[in-house]
């Protein structure tokens, strides 16, 4: 049984304050398997991301990005830009269809600093969720949405097992 699966029921419960209680240990995530840092205009830092990954390589393995950021952002920039990204990614059709989603997170945004983490961990079969500083803020139940979250950082895997990333590096 996946790891991930016991958290992953307790976040399909109704209970939502059961949600906002959980919080997830570095320990228990996937093992670290790339990392790279995220630039705009070829120059501006803008945040770190670690891909992590079960051992096993491929779409049916247990995913994770988690950010890092190297800057402050306001919690509606960070709404604005995923909006845009997921836009950009998936095109309007798709924004349009995953609304309630992209604004159910949008709420759940907070401003980060220097040093905040986002982590977002995608379970094929079972959707994903996404962690601040460790804190479980929201779970995504739609496998495609879930899926298709994730690809605001990687695009996928290359024969590898090693991440194809969708931002542009510095």
């Amino acid at each position: 049984m996946n790891r991930f699966a016991g958290l992953l029921l307790v976040l399909s419960t109704p209970f939502h304050a059961a949600v906002a209680a959980l919080s997830v240990m570095d320990a228990e995530l996937p093992a670290l398997q790339a990392q790279a840092r995220a630039c705009y205009l070829g120059f501006l830092k803008l945040y770190e991301v670690d891909y992590l990954r079960d051992d096993a390589p491929g779409e049916t393995s247990t995913r994770c990005v988690r950010v890092s950021y190297l800057r402050k952002f306001s919690a509606d920039a960070l709404d604005t830009a995923t909006h845009k990204v997921f836009r950009d990614r998936h095109g309007e059709a798709l924004a349009r269809a995953y609304d309630a989603e992209l604004v159910r997170l949008g709420l759940v945004y907070a401003a980060v600093d220097a040093g905040d983490q986002y982590t977002y961990c995608l379970d094929p079969g079972a959707g994903g969720f996404l962690l601040r500083d460790g804190r479980v803020v929201i779970r995504f139940a739609a496998d495609d949405f879930a899926r298709r979250f994730m690809q605001i950082w990687v695009r996928g895997e290359d024969d590898a097992g090693m991440p194809l990333w969708a931002f542009a590096r510095c």
